[in-house]
């Protein structure tokens, strides 16, 4: 009701009088006007205050003080020639462009680096715009500007320095007068010290460490000293140039009193000195004296030696014959052919009845097909053991196992055969030995694989480009022909005059009738009647058997391309491949590359029973390593000897074999290079030249294009480098494919390896 009360009882003539008073309108109101906690007093704004509050509390209201140096122990004031480095507000830079403002700071700190704070910015900043941004040019000009005085300057200086030098060396004995005791100017004695260690010390004498002492005046070297820090003044005459010399500051030299002219200057550089000027600033470059250079020049340490793969040095051919020289020999085969060949049901079967697969787990297998309506499926589940494969009915990645014959260790790698997983059945076949192409010989089906579009062309075109030269191709599924001959004869008829010109020996190719689902002929002479009566070759096992197992590289540098990479016991990693040349053992030291990582190799795990913590060449390997980040571990990484380092580059010279494509490569094309477990996008850089397909001679020059079945020498170029083997030091690791829009386009061997 107080409220109200006041409102009634307001005057409003006088409250409409002093708000538009002149004298109170646009002023600020006093405290003693209205009420306010002391909190929210401090944040409205009052000049009665005098601006207590204001920016002006952070502008400097007084001079600089000025740096004042000390010479003597005394401080002086600085001269009028010395200026600061920082100019006043009234110069102003000329606009330049983001190029010319790079060029003129690069300059710049050039220049303070050399001639320290005595010019100014301005000085600086217009002499490098009026010599357009020329570093030795700018020197020149500030150096002829206001040049210091004649050589008493200097040496004043040097005495000073030389003082100096002295109170810090106190056993430094006296240095001898010249004859006739004349006594020198201080200017002389100066030319007689030497800052050098290179100088062979006078007989009778001992110098201290670090000096040395002078030669007879006709060999004397002449240095002058500046007591200022930068520039540093270093001076040195060439060898018989009598007593003619010149001092070098900071890398650039000056002429002596003698000739002190502009134009002896620029001809006392060279040309080369000239070039490493320019290259780096904290470097400097000494005259045009190369052996003085030589001397001079303080030795660079050595480069890290990279580290050994083992400490002790092992007799690995020794070691050889004593794990593997008695045993059976190792054979690394791979099955190829077109999709629903059977592959991965012949060769399962071939496991059961081998002993591999226990009755138990083959009974399992049986048990699961029947219930997906897939019971002929059973047999292609020993190696087809993941959830997307069986589902799918195809095999998708590279399945491996392991069976013995009579005299070989066979390590058996199925290789998928629909065209969509080429690239991990090219992954396969580069670490196999021999090789077995499965063909389908029911009616329709043959014909459907090896016409144009099937994958058995295109299969056998591909491990013969990957270097296996021994096959065997099984005709499998000829229980669906009732065991014809005439079928089988057929079918051999067809591959065989394909086989010839892809580059397969008639010696080097075996055809064995077989069937998959039923086990003919796999392991055991089959019984049939209609089969025994045309047919008493070997087995599918024995034919295996018989093949010549390649020489391997045991003692060679470690070259291992990984092909898995996964996470072992505890926090060690584990990689997995074909170890293609060299010996391995635990707790050797390996390199990775592309990375550059030194790793340790914890355990050797192989396929073979009985190993002994080491692998040879040719052996499928499981490594335990430690000693680096699991980040860097990735598939087609390579793993070398330290000192044997695989060769790394972004472009490589090869010899292809183009196949039957549509399309014309033409340089610039992109492509998908194929090489051991790596799969990176590639542009063909540059034709070299065409060549005759069988004799290797040279067809054409720098052809323009290149059509299908036509060999040439091209030039790869690759977005990283990479790491990659010439053929002729290692055939397994200079083979290569080029694929491009889902089909194989050329194959071929590395020749050069393009070192940038």
């Amino acid at each position: 009701m107080s409220r109200h009360r006041d409102v009634r009882n307001l005057d409003y003539d006088e409250e409409y009088d002093e708000a538009y008073d002149d004298d109170v309108y646009g002023h600020s109101v006093d405290d003693n006007e209205y009420g306010v906690s002391p909190g929210m007093e401090q944040y409205l704004y009052s000049r009665s205050r005098e601006n207590s509050h204001g920016f002006g509390l952070y502008l400097p209201t007084s001079e600089d003080i000025k740096e004042e140096d000390e010479v003597n122990g005394q401080l002086e004031r600085q001269d009028s020639d010395d200026r600061s480095r920082h100019d006043s507000s009234s110069y102003e830079k000329p606009p330049l462009s983001s190029e010319e403002e790079t060029l003129l700071c690069s300059v710049l700190d050039e220049l303070r680096n050399i001639l320290g704070d005595k010019y100014s910015e301005a000085e600086l900043t217009r002499t490098a715009i009026t010599h357009n941004f020329q570093l030795e040019a700018s020197l020149n000009a500030l150096l002829n500007m206001s040049s210091p005085t004649p050589v008493a300057a200097a040496a004043a200086a040097a005495v000073t320095a030389t003082t100096t030098t002295n109170q810090s060396l106190p056993q430094r004995e006296k240095r001898p007068r010249s004859r006739g005791g004349s006594t020198n100017t201080p200017a002389a004695e100066v030319k007689q010290l030497s800052l050098s260690s290179r100088q062979p010390q006078n007989q009778g004498q001992a110098a201290p460490p670090g000096l040395s002492t002078p030669e007879p005046k006709s060999q004397q070297q002449q240095m002058v000293v500046t007591a200022r820090s930068t520039p540093v003044v270093v001076a040195t005459p060439a060898k018989g140039a009598g007593t003619a010399s010149s001092k070098v500051v900071r890398g650039f030299v000056l002429d002596s009193e003698d000739s002190a002219s502009p134009a002896s200057y620029n001809n006392s550089v060279s040309t080369e000195d000239q070039e490493a000027k320019r290259s780096r600033s904290s470097t400097p470059v000494r005259g045009n004296n190369k052996e003085r250079d030589k001397e001079s020049t303080p030795s660079t340490p050595l480069a890290k030696p990279p580290p050994k793969i083992r400490d002790k040095t092992v007799d690995v051919c020794s070691e050889y014959q004593e794990q593997r020289g008695s045993g059976k020999t190792l054979l690394n085969l791979v099955v190829v052919g077109h999709v629903d060949a059977g592959k991965s049901t012949l060769m399962g079967h071939l496991l059961y009845l081998k002993g591999n697969v226990a009755q138990r787990t083959m009974h399992k297998y049986e048990q699961e097909s029947r219930k997906l309506g897939k019971q002929s499926f059973m047999y292609a589940w020993v190696l087809d053991d993941t959830e997307e494969e069986r589902s799918r009915g195809v095999t998708v990645d590279v399945a491996q196992r392991v069976f013995e014959t009579e005299s070989k260790v066979v390590t058996l790698l199925d290789a998928p055969g629909h065209r969509d997983f080429i690239p991990n059945m090219i992954t396969g076949a580069a670490r196999a030995d021999v090789a077995i192409l499965v063909v389908d010989a029911s009616t329709g089906a043959f014909e459907a694989g090896f016409e144009s579009g099937g994958q058995t062309r295109e299969h056998a075109i591909l491990i013969r480009s990957l270097g296996v030269s021994q096959l065997t191709v099984a005709v499998n599924k000829l229980d669906t022909a009732d065991w014809s001959e005439e079928r089988f004869r057929e079918v051999k008829h067809s591959l065989r005059q394909f086989l010839k010109t892809v580059g397969f020996r008639d010696a080097d190719v075996v055809y064995i009738p077989c069937s998959g689902l039923t086990g003919e002929n796999l392991v055991e002479p089959s019984k049939n009647q209609n089969f025994c009566a045309w047919y008493s070759g070997p087995t599918l096992l024995q034919a295996i058997d018989n093949m010549t197992v390649p020489e391997r590289g045991v003692v060679r540098p470690v070259r291992m391309c990984v092909g898995d990479v996964y996470k072992g016991q505890g926090s060690s990693m584990c990689v997995s491949g074909r170890l293609d040349t060299g010996y391995v053992q635990a707790s050797d030291r390996l390199l990775l590359l592309p990375q550059g990582d030194v790793l340790n190799v914890k355990n050797v795990q192989t396929d073979r029973a009985g190993a002994m913590g080491s692998a040879f060449a040719g052996d499928h390997v499981t490594l335990t390593v430690g000693g680096v980040d699991p980040s860097v571990l990735h598939i087609g990484d390579f793993l070398c000897d330290p000192a044997h380092p695989i060769p790394l580059t972004s472009r490589v010279q090869g010899r292809i074999v183009v196949f039957n494509i549509i399309v014309p490569l033409i340089k610039g094309a992109q492509v998908d290079f194929h090489y051991q477990a790596t799969t990176e996008p590639a542009r063909i850089r540059k034709l070299v030249s065409q060549l005759h397909k069988t004799t290797g001679q040279l067809v054409k020059s720098r052809p323009r294009a290149l059509v299908k079945n036509t060999a040439a020498l091209v030039e790869l170029e690759f977005t990283r480098p990479l790491c990659l083997e010439l053929f002729r030091d290692y055939k397994d690791l200079g083979r290569f494919m080029l694929r491009s829009s889902g089909s194989t386009i050329a194959a071929g061997l590395i020749t050069q390896v393009c070192m940038q």
